[in-house]
């Protein structure tokens, strides 16, 4: 009634008033109770334009109070339905102001990315998922393509994106009207280009993903219905944009005009990320013969001043030149017509191209082009020595030159520099592509090349030897020249595997890369020691182990460097060092650190604090990497460290801005934990009072990207400390069961493992404080989810394996009553499995009779159907050394003492073969290399980022039982002697009784 009430006022009050309740219950009510409630019960919301427009408005406060309510308000908004429809027709009003129109469009985004397709879960930890009504869905996609297309240009963007959302579910099956629409939108915009590029600009967004989809029928069903539709249409609007250029239009129309000849190549590339469409083959000479017009190009009327923006004309020839590296790739026999045009237009541009900051993209391309060719078996279009020279001088050593750009992207902007510079970047630099065509052309044509780029390099050494402080470029255009001649073949776990056998690397490395080491931090050029500290990380297999132990103090003493790009670069080269192997076997020992271990530690803390450095991840990633390669060592150092990092958790807690230096930082904390406290749990109670006040911190504060770290190192510590627990930890138990904290998903598995650890060491406690319910809610919670019900088998499991049987007792029929619907309702090969593994656990700690008795409390003669309809069948999927265990317990246990199984020769045979076939079957290959491991960051995603140096250590719930095998032939062995069951086993196939003979010669026992 309120809601409908003509008094705005009114109706404001009474959201807001219940927002307030809402949150108030929340963290009040019983946990769980309130997830139960609100999963059905939504707080209804008015979506009327005005409300909107104000709530909008709000989400742009500096103050966080309204700003806080706002989002809270467009979040219960969000779960009803008529709510995208009505932020769709507020973004389609031109007379609301445009940064509440870009708020909303950013918003309905959203909207669409989490609330369009229902979750491939039955049900989320939090409750069912919205998803947006299929007539509501049916009146978007009715009007998206109008309400983009009038939009703003940045509005416009996000509409854009919003559409490229529905057509990957949508497109073409549920949406036929959207090509067919964009199509009419092309044809009837006449000479309107704001029309015709915003469609190619949502046709680009679309079809980009066809460019890392996987091959299939489906796909190639839906690109054929695309090329029906799109080629004719474009095509014909390429021919006659290009005939409106032709005319020479004012600059702003050909602006527009070339920017639509971009999109066209955009789509075009994306069209053929896979195989050559027919109608372009068809076609073929035409495309070409306009990709080969603008290369050629040119309007100086178009060029920019600003020497950091990329001019329109400049981005249709990258565009092209993107176009033509493909066919290259991909379609080199119908290329191969057109190759030597195209190299000749390529050299040619780039004889043209300067050297400035907004020509770099197009320079990298085409130089990736001239490689490409180069590496292909057309590579003797380079096979003259004249051509081979020229490309050196004239391509090769201009784009390795170091510019002021980058002078001053070195000193005020490290982060993008060393993204760019350093290994494993993906970036395409004009240096990098100068270096990749330079490789090319070694594979070719290894002597020429050799000997032309190493006269090169002794010019260049021999300018800088003649002024080194005034010639420093020389020198290091030259050292990036003889890394490019020398890598043969790398990876970033190894650096440089292979490398040209006419460069002698040691002895380039002692004359020219050594020195520079070796000088001091503040003497020398800071752009020639991190050249040579990246030289040494590439070549780190091929450089002597006492002859960067000899560097070591020196390498360290960099790290002290002023420069960011220096002391970053000096981490990077201790950490990869540090993983270098021998034949499998680390180089270097924790002996050959010792010495330096102190003045690393003080330099790798100091170099936190110099420059902008102090979020720096190549620091950090360093410092896990030494307190992982120390090992128990670094505890003389533990304390000092932790004091140090707990400071730097308390900042970086304020604004999380880099994930990568936070991973790292939380993996330092657990590698400082588990080495200090593994092998003297004493320590934890130092631990604990560091930790526990940034801890309390970021759970209060609700650092959601930390949660899950926290909770990971809090179980750590749990899972080591000895009895009694602190206060401390009983107090923090019941807030960790608050429905907030589970409904994020990255939260779900430290917390179940957090909560695993309470119930191994605090049982009693938990019992006698009458938790026990609100945690087998959370096992409710969790099985219903698909994606968690695994979790919550860990929690079942737990609960049985530590528990008294007589305080579980009274759940269990509620809790098989449970599995067993969701069971009958959306089993998953997953759930079934898990659920095997917990009958077996049950079997084995509480006794067959138990585990029946408790499942005939739901329907009695219910265990023997599950026996024969679910487990058999999935028993022989259980992988994992101690499911194995459990299951060869516990159904061994079931097969020896359950007397209608034992009745039943062919379902007891076809449950001992079930057993064995599991244990004979070997586990997938994998290890826990934790170095390989931890060796890049995962980065903030909804998914978990689980801390290596953290992981969980196995318990085994049985250790009573030494040998699952030795342990099913024993019990075996006992039976037969009262009943004989070698008739049954010789029915068994050949290699399952060859087994249980091997299990019995193990235990030294005979079956009857």
């Amino acid at each position: 009634t309120i809601l409908n009430d003509p008094n705005h006022r009114l109706r404001e009050a009474y959201l807001r008033c219940s927002l307030a309740i809402r949150i108030l219950l929340r963290t009040t009510l019983d946990p769980f109770v309130y997830s139960t409630v609100f999963s059905s019960v939504r707080c209804p919301v008015s979506m009327d334009a005005g409300t909107l427009i104000n709530v909008f408005s709000q989400t742009f406060s500096v103050d966080p109070a309204p700003r806080k309510q706002a989002e809270e308000y467009l979040k219960q908004a969000a779960l009803q339905s008529g709510y995208t429809t009505s932020v769709l027709t507020l973004v389609a009003q031109a007379d609301v102001p445009e940064q509440v129109r870009l708020a909303a469009a950013v918003n309905i985004k959203n909207q669409v990315k989490f609330h369009w397709v229902a979750s491939e879960e039955d049900g989320s930890v939090s409750g069912p998922d919205f998803v947006i009504p299929d007539a509501e869905k049916a009146t978007v996609k009715q009007n998206i393509v109008g309400v983009m297309l009038a939009a703003p240009p940045l509005v416009q963007a996000q509409v854009s994106e919003t559409l490229a959302l529905i057509s990957a579910s949508d497109f073409p099956t549920s949406w036929t009207t959207l090509l067919p629409e964009l199509v009419a939108r092309l044809n009837s915009a006449g000479q309107d280009y704001g029309v015709i590029n915003g469609v190619l600009s949502t046709a680009n967004i679309i079809f980009k993903r066809y460019r890392n989809a996987f091959r299939s029928d489906a796909l190639y069903t839906e690109l054929n219905y695309v090329f029906t539709e799109l080629v004719t249409p474009m095509k014909e609007l390429l021919k006659r944009t290009s005939g409106a250029i032709a005319l020479n239009p004012p600059p702003e129309v050909a602006k527009q005009l070339l920017i639509c000849i971009r999109l066209i190549c955009r789509v075009f590339y994306s069209l053929h990320s896979h195989d050559l469409p027919e109608p372009f083959e068809d076609t073929l000479a035409e495309w070409m013969a306009e990709f080969h017009n603008y290369l050629n190009y040119e309007n100086d009327a178009l060029k920019e001043t600003d020497m950091e923006k990329e001019s329109v004309v400049d981005m249709v020839k990258t565009a092209i030149c993107e176009n033509i590296n493909l066919y290259i790739e991909k379609f080199e026999e119908e290329f191969e017509s057109y190759l030597g045009t195209f190299v000749q237009d390529v050299w040619s541009l780039l004889m043209k191209v300067g050297l400035t900051a907004n020509t770099d993209r197009l320079a990298a391309t085409a130089i990736r082009f001239l490689t490409t060719v180069c590496k292909s078996v057309h590579s003797k279009l380079f096979g003259e020595e004249a051509t081979l020279k020229n490309i050196v001088e004239s391509i090769v050593i201009p784009n390795l030159q170091i510019r002021e750009e980058d002078e001053e992207l070195f000193d005020m902007n490290h982060v993008e520099y060393i993204r760019r510079d350093i290994e494993g970047s993906d970036s395409d630099t004009r240096r990098r592509m100068a270096c990749e065509l330079v490789k090319g052309l070694t594979a070719k044509f290894p002597e020429f090349i050799t000997t032309a780029v190493s006269g090169h390099v002794s010019s260049l050494l021999a300018v800088y030897a003649t002024d080194p402080v005034n010639n420093w470029k020389a020198k290091d255009c030259a050292i990036y020249l003889v890394v490019a001649l020398t890598v043969r073949g790398a990876t970033t776990a190894k650096g440089a595997t292979t490398v040209n056998s006419f460069v002698n690397v040691g002895e380039f490395f002692a004359a020219h890369i050594q020195p520079e080491v070796m000088t001091p931090a503040g003497q020398g050029s800071a752009f020639l020691k991190a050249d040579a500290l990246k030289f040494i990380t590439t070549f780190r297999s091929q450089i002597p182990k006492d002859m960067f132990v000899a560097m070591l103090p020196n390498v360290v003493g960099l790290l002290a460097h002023e420069s960011s790009v220096v002391h970053s670069y000096a981490a990077h080269c201790i950490e990869r060092m540090l993983m270098v192997k021998d034949a499998g076997q680390p180089r270097f020992v924790s002996a050959d650190l010792a010495p330096v271990l102190t003045q690393l530690l003080t330099n790798l803390f100091g170099a936190f604090t110099l420059g902008d450095s102090a979020e720096n991840e190549y620091l950090m990633k360093c410092l896990m990497r030494v307190v992982s390669f120390m090992g128990p060592e670094i505890k003389v150092f533990a304390t000092q460290c932790q004091t140090q990092i707990v400071n730097m958790l308390v900042e970086v807690a304020k604004n999380p801005r880099n994930p990568a230096y936070n991973h790292y930082l939380f993996e330092t904390v657990a590698g400082l934990v588990k080495h200090s406290c593994q092998n003297d749990p004493n320590q934890c109670t130092q631990f604990e009072g560091l930790l526990f006040p940034p801890f309390q911190h970021i759970l209060e504060m609700d650092v959601t990207e930390f949660a899950p770290y926290v909770f990971q190192i809090l179980s750590q510590l749990l899972e080591i400390r000895p009895l009694p627990l602190p206060a401390a930890y009983m107090a923090l138990f019941p807030p960790l069961l608050s429905p907030v904290l589970w409904e994020r998903s990255g939260n779900v598995p430290a917390l179940v493992r957090l909560l695993q650890a309470y119930l191994q060491k605090a049982h009693s406690a938990i019992i006698q404080g009458n938790h026990l319910p609100a945690i087998l809610g959370v096992f409710q919670k969790l099985a219903a989810s698909k994606n968690h019900d695994h979790e919550g088998f860990y929690v079942l499991n737990t609960l049985v394996e530590f528990l008294d049987p007589a305080a579980l007792a009274p759940f269990m029929a509620g809790i098989w009553g449970l599995l067993f619907t969701r069971l009958q309702g959306s089993k998953t090969p997953k759930f079934v499995r898990s659920l095997t593994v917990f009958i077996g656990l049950f079997a084995s700690k509480h006794g067959v009779n138990a585990l029946e008795e408790s499942i005939a409390k739901v329907q009695p003669g219910l265990f023997m159907q599950l026996l024969q309809g679910v487990v058999l069948g999935a028993l022989t999927t259980v992988h994992g050394d101690m499911e194995k265990k459990i299951c060869a317990v516990g159904f061994g246990k079931v097969l020896c003492t359950h007397p209608a199984l034992l009745a039943n020769g062919p379902v007891w045979g076809k449950t001992l073969e079930a057993l064995v076939v599991m244990l004979e079957r070997p586990e997938p290959e994998g290890g826990d290399d934790l170095d390989a491991e931890v060796d890049e960051a995962p980065g903030y995603t909804a998914a978990y980022a689980q801390l290596h140096h953290s992981s969980k250590v196995e318990s085994d719930p049985i250790v009573e039982v030494k040998d699952p095998k030795q342990f099913l032939c024993s019990q075996l062995a006992q039976v037969s002697a009262q009943q004989p069951l070698s008739p049954v086993i010789k029915t068994l196939p050949q290699e399952v009784q060859q087994a249980l003979m091997g299990y019995c010669q193990l235990a030294g026992v005979a079956i009857q």
